[in-house]
């Protein structure tokens, strides 16, 4: 009796085995499936990340183009109107250089217009007198040959130079154009150039 009570005496650590072996996935299945997850979603979220900072990036460039686009056009109505600024200072300072020059040169405009007219030859006329920088520009006509114009005008100059009342008020006394008019081939259009000498102290 006792040897059978002996074999059927249970060890210490029996179980009931109740696993389902057949319907238990593999273990190394289950590790393949975790790591693939985990890539994945490694994978993603480093796309997210770039993708947001590549959005960040654009905008803030785009940020920065169209702040210097208005600094450019801020810049430009700035340029334009310093731009009219020293146009208007460089006129102003013509007319004062101008002004000046006829303090430094007192020369009276109503008798040299006077002394012009004297010594201006019968076939010769003044269309303008122009006064400009320290000189004076005669523009004019007259009804002659090339030839006999141009001895016309040499021998008025000569006059202007010698003339008391005009040549010692200027420099050079030239003859800056003599053409045909377009308008009449007959008529020869002048213009003379007499620089103001400036006044010594």
């Amino acid at each position: 009796m006792t040897s059978a009570r002996e074999r059927l005496s249970l060890a210490s650590n029996w179980h009931v085995d109740c696993r389902l072996v057949a319907e238990l996935p593999e273990d190394s299945v289950v590790g393949i499936r975790f790591i693939t997850y985990a890539v994945s979603c490694a994978i993603a979220l480093a796309a997210v990340l770039f993708t947001g900072w590549y959005t960040y990036a654009d905008l803030s460039l785009r940020h920065q183009i169209e702040d210097a686009a208005q600094h450019l056009e801020d810049d430009r109505w700035e340029v334009i109107e310093i731009r009219r600024l020293q146009r208007f200072y460089e006129n102003e300072a013509k007319k004062i250089e101008s002004a000046s020059s006829e303090m430094k040169n007192p020369l009276l405009l109503s008798g040299f217009i006077a002394e012009l007219g004297r010594s201006l030859p019968e076939r010769m006329v003044i269309d303008s007198i122009e006064l400009t920088e320290g000189q004076f520009v005669v523009r004019g006509r007259m009804r002659e040959a090339s030839e006999r114009a141009s001895r016309l005008i040499g021998s008025f100059l000569d006059k202007l130079r010698n003339d008391p009342e005009v040549g010692p008020h200027f420099g050079p006394i030239n003859v800056t154009s003599l053409d045909r008019s377009p308008e009449d081939e007959q008529v020869m259009v002048y213009s003379i150039t007499l620089h103001l000498k400036p006044r010594t102290q």
